[in-house]
């Protein structure tokens, strides 16, 4: 796809977002949340352009799970054109 796949977070993915975000906040200094959510859009973006270099997930076959640092996985299936990420662990 020229133009790479569409992202969509779910409302639950989207929590966990923000849930991770705020324990870095409260237990990290500033450029320890900077550097996640740096690695985090950048696994997006690779995930946007190349869903399926991420391993399947053992657990379900339509679920891929692209680790974004250490401790923190995006899992997301491909559905049509969008990646759409269930869950950031």
């Amino acid at each position: 796809m020229k133009n790479g796949y569409k992202i969509l977070w779910t409302d639950h993915a989207l929590s966990e977002l923000k849930e991770k975000t705020n324990y870095l906040e409260t237990f990290s200094i500033e450029k320890g949340v900077r550097d996640f959510l740096k690695k985090s859009e950048h696994t997006i973006q690779i995930s946007s352009i190349s869903p399926e270099i991420f391993p399947i997930s053992k657990e379900r076959s339509t679920i891929r799970k692209a680790l974004v640092a250490q401790r923190n996985t995006l899992y997301y299936p491909i559905i049509k054109n969008t990646v759409e990420i269930v869950s950031l662990f």
